[in-house]
């Protein structure tokens, strides 16, 4: 197996991590003041509006963070991930399993590392990813953790002051659709207030929309990134879930197989 390969499914891993972040832990709150009247502004709301981002994306949290776990299902241009989360202490946890060129790869986020099962060429099983370390497998995923990968609190401050508008609400359900910069969602250098609004130099926005069911709780959320249909869908609400770090014993570094020449 060459240094390509492990790479590219490395990058897999990355971009199906990437579209969970970007459309499923996209905020919260640590005003809490601001739960107690989420209710009645969700029922209130009429087709058109124009409401806060950040705000909707408290409730979205806040309600996920009190059902405490669920299974999703992640759809990135054709390819399916499926697995489960759960949220500890504030933090988002995730297991995941997801097809990366024909093969299955598995990706479990847990205690502010990430461990990949399925790369070629390694010594172990599972290869354990430190988005602290300096290599540059770690830093492809530091700008995730750093966005808000195991911490959705720190997504909530980068959507404040955004517009969302509300496209439909039947069935129980609310369609909100709001405008982001990838980059902000995902911790990168555009991410601060003061950066240049100049087409040039700042990503192409995305739209994402949400809908949100009678609880805050996320039915789906969607959105096309780099020209790829994302979709984020959420069910079994409280389910029991098991997500821990695999045995030390299966846990080895990351390695280039072919790096050497």
């Amino acid at each position: 197996m060459t240094m390509n390969h492990t790479a590219r499914r490395t990058s897999g891993a990355a971009l199906a991590l990437a579209g969970l972040l970007a459309l499923g832990a996209c905020g919260s709150s640590d005003d809490a003041g601001s739960k107690g009247s989420s209710q009645s502004q969700a029922a209130d709301v009429k087709v058109g509006a124009k409401v806060d981002g950040g705000e909707v994306a408290s409730r979205m949290i806040a309600a996920m963070e009190k059902a405490g776990s669920g299974a999703m299902t992640i759809e990135v241009a054709g390819e399916k991930a499926t697995g489960d989360f759960r949220f500890v202490d504030g933090r988002l946890e995730q297991k995941m399993s997801m097809p990366v060129d024909g093969q299955s790869m598995e990706v479990i986020s847990v205690d502010k590392l990430i461990y990949l099962k399925g790369i070629p060429g390694q010594s172990k099983p599972w290869v354990k990813i430190d988005p602290n370390a300096s290599d540059p497998v770690s830093q492809m995923f530091k700008g995730m953790v750093e966005g808000g990968l195991t911490s959705p609190t720190k997504l909530a401050e980068k959507l404040k002051g955004s517009e969302a508008t509300v496209k439909s609400v039947e069935g129980g359900n609310t369609t909100y659709e709001m405008t982001v910069d990838p980059s902000t969602l995902l911790g990168g250098p555009s991410a601060s207030p003061s950066a240049s609004p100049s087409a040039s130099a700042s990503p192409q926005k995305v739209a994402v929309t949400y809908v949100l069911d009678g609880d805050d709780r996320p039915v789906t959320m969607s959105a096309a990134v780099m020209g790829r249909d994302s979709k984020v869908s959420y069910s079994d609400w409280g389910k029991k879930v098991d997500i821990q770090a695999p045995p030390a014993d299966q846990v080895g570094p990351m390695s280039f197989p072919g790096a050497g020449g």
